[in-house]
């Protein structure tokens, strides 16, 4: 019974051996570094996930032109967040799984960052009429700013 036990658990400790092997050794850089991001993003290490996001073949995983562009937003740099997002508008992610508006709002949002109202009302009723509730409230913020832009105009 004692040499049974001592076979089984040599089993269970030579699996997870093999599976610590696997993951550390044999697992693509894509998806090391995919994770990385994503562990990153969501604590809100924008800069980190960047760096990680950038080195994975977006070809292999389009979806993550989405978090990108969102991170550079975050830091304030829009030209590449508007870069990630219009691709990710081109290539229309997050249609199947109903994340497209976010796209639409977040261009909207570094439209209406940068000053450009014009792109900003675009994307921003775009992403209205997919269903984004946020739309609302910046579309409200836009027609505050052309009211004041107006007002500048006039006098």
């Amino acid at each position: 019974m004692k040499k049974t036990t001592q076979v089984v658990l040599g089993f269970i400790a030579l699996a997870f051996f093999i599976v610590i092997i696997k993951n550390t050794f044999f697992t693509d850089s894509n998806t090391q570094f995919y994770n990385k991001a994503w562990d990153a993003y969501e604590k809100q290490q924008y800069e980190t996930a960047i760096i990680y996001f950038s080195y994975i073949d977006k070809d292999k995983y389009p979806e993550i032109l989405m978090p990108l562009g969102s991170c550079y937003l975050r830091i304030g740099d829009y030209a590449n967040a508007i870069q990630n997002l219009n691709e990710a508008y081109r290539r229309e992610l997050g249609k199947k799984t109903g994340d497209y508006n976010k796209v639409l709002n977040t261009l909207g949002v570094c439209y209406l960052d940068i000053g450009n109202l014009k792109e900003a009302r675009y994307f921003l009723e775009k992403a209205l009429n997919e269903g984004n509730l946020n739309s609302t409230r910046n579309l409200q913020i836009l027609d505050s700013l052309e009211r004041e832009q107006t007002k500048k105009n006039y006098k």
